[in-house]
């Protein structure tokens, strides 16, 4: 078995067991907390998953060897000598020599224990869910829209001074118009990068690609805080 199939399956065996962790998580998680009769019903969780996995790794090297007594004896055969003699030709004759080979295949196998565990995490290391609330409005210039953007947590908490990145989707603005032929002329006036003031909130415009927009072509700009991201729509 070669490297590349090893690291292949590996890699399918590893996804296979997360993909069936985070299946048995979320049906432990849907469980009702009370059954028919409305009394609690046992609910389950898991913490962690360790796991052994013992990979065998086959290289084999084949090898074709001749012997050098039948490579002589051919070049023998194929240097035969004649001499004449009263009108006759005299030839010498050989016996063929049997073109042996030999074929060698040589085995080694490498066998090696992955011990590893999979350690559930809890989303945004166990603080409320951070929210993006981002909605694009018209000014007085058709192609100029305001971004404005509310970040705040799950319990309704506002975030001051968050990092808020704004940028315009080339390629998802691309799959929602297939039959278009677009400039890709948007682009951000102010800044593309602004923190929220003490209320959670950040604005910034930008200025749509007058022929792209004209064309009613759906333009998407994506807004994110670190790894969360919402993405809002611009059209005619």
């Amino acid at each position: 078995m070669s490297t590349s199939n090893n690291a292949l399956t590996l890699k399918q065996i590893l996804l296979g067991i997360s993909d069936s962790l985070n299946e048995a998580q979320n049906h432990l998680r849907n469980v009702k907390p009370y059954d028919e009769f409305g009394r609690p019903n046992t609910l389950y969780t898991l913490p962690y998953l360790d796991f052994n996995l013992q990979v065998e790794a086959e290289f084999e090297k084949e090898t074709s060897t001749e012997p050098t007594s039948a490579v002589a004896g051919r070049t023998a055969a194929l240097t035969h000598t004649r001499s004449y003699q009263k009108g006759y030709a005299r030839s010498l004759a050989f016996k063929p020599v049997a073109n042996t080979t030999t074929d060698t295949k040589e085995t080694n196998k490498v066998t090696s224990t992955i011990s590893g565990r999979f350690i559930a995490v809890v989303p945004n290391e166990g603080l409320p869910q951070m929210i993006i609330n981002a909605t694009p409005k018209v000014t007085s210039n058709i192609h100029i829209y305001d971004i404005d953007v509310e970040v705040f947590n799950a319990a309704g908490e506002k975030i001051s001074d968050a990092l808020v990145e704004f940028n315009y989707n080339q390629q998802k603005t691309e799959l929602l118009n297939p039959s278009a032929t677009l400039n890709h002329g948007t682009s951000f006036l102010s800044v593309s990068e602004i923190r929220t003031d003490v209320n959670g909130k950040a604005k910034t415009q930008v200025q749509v690609d007058s022929v792209d927009f004209t064309n009613g072509n759906i333009l998407i700009i994506e807004v994110n805080v670190g790894n969360v991201l919402t993405k809002i729509s611009i059209q005619k």
